[in-house]
């Protein structure tokens, strides 16, 4: 009896552990299950070593053309025009009259002071002559002597509104955008068109602190455009001495357009050439995330990418100086960087 009790319990326990075993069997495949094995991404890449090489300091940036002379033609009186003789392109010369405006009121004026001037010599001679007999006083010869010269100043005043009255080209030059017609009323400061000089054109640049201590006044400068078959001689005819809000210096570059070759507001590149050659820390081009403003690089470390900021200096078509961020030797990633990011695995080709 009692051996068949031991056997009974026993097949129990038994069959209690095959399916404790079995539950727990089936517990570790499903939280296999649950958790599906991740591989960790290995991106190919491209690396260069970074290395001493040298530079040209010549360098080009570019600009828009502006004339060398530029002026908007205002009246300087008020009154009616009365003769209008531009239209927009024509061609005038320095002094040549552009328009003409209604006198008549001034030339009242300079009658009616004429009149009282004579009227006031006259008063003058006859107390010179009452003097000798001494039916005058000096003061009353003295107090139309002012009066005289009252008159003159109110003469010279009229005949300098008179003058105004006709507007002259300040310079030889080409008219543009007439803003009025015969007949308008204009009054002081209103503006009758525009006068350009493209005889001579000025780009103004924006040089970094670099490139401003490569300029000097007087150098030369090529200007090259894609309407123009070849590059043409300008000058450095100014640089600034203090840098804008951005930390660039404003240069001025002057050319010579007496064939017309150019227009004002074009876009052309200058060209600033130096016989200086400079060695540095080199990168291709292709290893900069983003401008070389704001430069960014990814650089290899065993396996594993860095992001990095660096510092620029000349910037050519196919490679950068590297002023810092950077040592000789290291490794930066020159293919492959879009699908990087800080910290990811790279394998190098």
């Amino acid at each position: 009896m009692m051996k068949k009790k031991i056997i009974t319990i026993a097949s129990i326990l038994f069959i209690a552990g095959s399916f404790a075993f079995v539950l727990a069997k089936n517990k570790s495949k499903i939280n296999a299950a649950a958790k599906p094995a991740t591989n960790k991404i290995v991106v190919p890449v491209k690396v260069y070593d970074v290395q001493e090489d040298t530079f040209n300091t010549s360098f080009s940036v570019n600009g828009t053309t502006v004339p060398a002379r530029e002026v908007k033609i205002a009246s300087e009186v008020q009154g009616k025009i009365v003769g209008l003789y531009v239209k927009n392109g024509d061609f005038v010369k320095a002094g040549q009259t552009i328009a003409t405006l209604d006198a008549s009121v001034y030339n009242v004026q300079l009658a009616s002071v004429n009149a009282s001037v004579a009227k006031a010599q006259l008063d003058l001679k006859r107390y010179n002559d009452l003097i000798k007999l001494g039916g005058a006083t000096p003061m009353q010869a003295e107090s139309v002597e002012l009066q005289i010269k009252s008159y003159e100043a109110q003469k010279k005043q009229v005949l300098d509104l008179i003058a105004h009255m006709q507007i002259r080209a300040p310079f030889t030059g080409k008219i543009e955008n007439v803003a009025v017609e015969l007949g308008s009323f204009v009054s002081y400061g209103t503006v009758l068109s525009q006068l350009i000089d493209n005889s001579s054109l000025k780009i103004d640049v924006y040089l970094s602190e670099q490139e401003a201590f490569k300029v000097t006044q007087e150098q030369k400068a090529e200007i090259r455009s894609v309407v123009l078959a070849e590059p043409k001689t300008a000058k450095v005819s100014m640089i600034s001495d203090k840098a804008d809000a951005s930390g660039k210096f404003l240069t001025e570059v002057s050319l010579s357009n007496n064939n017309k070759e150019l227009k004002a507001g074009m876009l052309a590149d200058v060209y600033f050439s130096t016989d200086a050659m400079k060695t540095g820390l080199s990168i291709p081009v292709s290893a900069l995330l983003a401008s070389a403003k704001d430069a960014k690089v990814f650089v290899v470390k065993e396996n594993h990418v860095e992001q990095r900021s660096i510092t620029t200096g000349v910037v050519t078509s196919d490679k950068v100086e590297v002023l810092k961020g950077l040592n000789a030797g290291e490794k930066v990633v020159i293919s492959g960087q879009l699908n990087l990011e800080n910290g990811a695995t790279v394998s190098v080709n």
